[in-house]
């Protein structure tokens, strides 16, 4: 089986109905060895999202064709996922309780919105990084301050006013699960023009049982999936997509007309693009009767699943370019004319320990 077929076969594996032509084609699949478990296991590790193949397969009584060691080893990590996620909605609720004090509403962004809004069919199906929030920007600084109050933490030298990040450097404690990301525009500020940190709060809702815990409105978290994918992240420049994107934009769908949040995208033939994709991808009928790709995205992206060489080519190849040409001369032409990027230049060339943090940086750049 190709790359780009067990991406697709992935994606089957990941769809909450349970059609039963669907599940005897994915039993067959399996039970022929067309799939090899070892390469099928680790894309859905890669992609973070085991615990949700473990829980649908489970569901559709299919996990029983699995050996037992892999049986025993995806039951393990879904329940210490759902622990986990367990330990991040108490780490919530101390958040939400402790801003409320100062009268700051908190909107939860990405994978904890949809946690709280009841986006997955468990509390175990969403692997979570950290902790994002929005506040308004009035309340930017002294939020930062209420979470150090907390006894977070912060291990990142600041070489630029804070006022000027999308998010404050991420906080931590040894005592919580996740990590802390606290922001004043949701997006990187180059795509948050139109959808910026007013029109969220204007949408917001408010989740339910949980006091001061607010989420932006379904079509926002769509359109905050398209950008976080492939534009913050760069997917549809490296060509790249992850399955729990593309989970998380399909079960947004069940809730939300695509057409009518198109119009509110600034990228629209990227967003056009990403959303045509979630759709193939996840729509067994149409890729049985049908080879077709439904755009030049999707195209390239299979293509180069299935070129893994050339894909690490073409990457390095941007690396390169956005290494030397974005952030070495761009930043020193610009210099003479900009205070900020003069001081950010000084900051960082008299800091010693600021070289060993750069060059490591680079150097994992160019091995992913």
């Amino acid at each position: 089986m190709k790359q780009s077929e067990l991406f697709e076969f992935a994606c089957q594996c990941l769809l909450p109905d349970k059609n039963t032509g669907q599940k005897k084609g994915i039993e067959e699949k399996f039970i022929s060895g067309e799939v090899d478990l070892n390469r099928f296991v680790f894309l859905c590790s890669n992609h973070l999202v085991l615990p949700a193949i473990y829980l649908r397969l489970k569901d559709a009584g299919l996990i029983e064709l699995f050996p037992n060691e892999y049986v025993d080893h995806l039951k393990e990590i879904y329940e210490t996922n759902k622990k986990r996620n367990r330990d991040i909605l108490l780490q919530i609720d101390e958040i939400s309780s402790r801003l409320k004090k100062e009268n700051i509403e908190p909107l939860y962004l990405k994978g904890t919105a949809n946690l709280m809004d009841n986006l997955y069919s468990d509390l175990g199906v969403r692997m979570i990084g950290d902790i994002d929030f929005l506040v308004q920007e009035k309340d930017y600084l002294k939020t930062v301050d209420l979470i150090l109050d907390l006894g977070y933490e912060n291990q990142h030298k600041m070489y630029e006013d804070a006022k000027s990040f999308k998010h404050y450097p991420r906080l931590f404690r040894k005592d919580v699960p996740a990590d802390i990301e606290i922001h004043r525009v949701p997006v990187n500020i180059q795509y948050s023009k139109q959808f910026h940190t007013d029109l969220l709060f204007q949408h917001k809702k408010a989740i339910k049982n949980r006091s001061n815990c607010f989420v932006s409105s379904d079509e926002h978290k769509l359109i905050h999936t398209f950008i976080h994918s492939q534009l913050s992240n760069k997917g549809h420049k490296r060509i790249t997509l992850e399955l729990r994107d593309l989970y998380d934009a399909q079960l947004l769908l069940k809730r939300v007309d695509v057409n009518s949040v198109l119009p509110q995208v600034e990228e629209k033939i990227k967003a056009r693009d990403f959303f045509e994709y979630v759709n193939y991808l996840f729509n067994p009928e149409q890729i049985s009767l049908s080879d077709k790709l439904p755009n030049n995205f999707a195209v390239r992206h299979q293509w180069f699943l299935n070129h893994s060489r050339w894909h690490r080519t073409y990457l390095n190849i941007l690396n390169f370019y956005e290494l030397i040409i974005i952030r070495y001369l761009w930043r020193i032409i610009r210099a003479p004319f900009q205070k900020s990027s003069m001081r950010y230049l000084y900051v960082r060339l008299k800091d010693p320990k600021w070289y060993k943090m750069h060059f490591k940086g680079v150097r994992d750049s160019f091995r992913r």
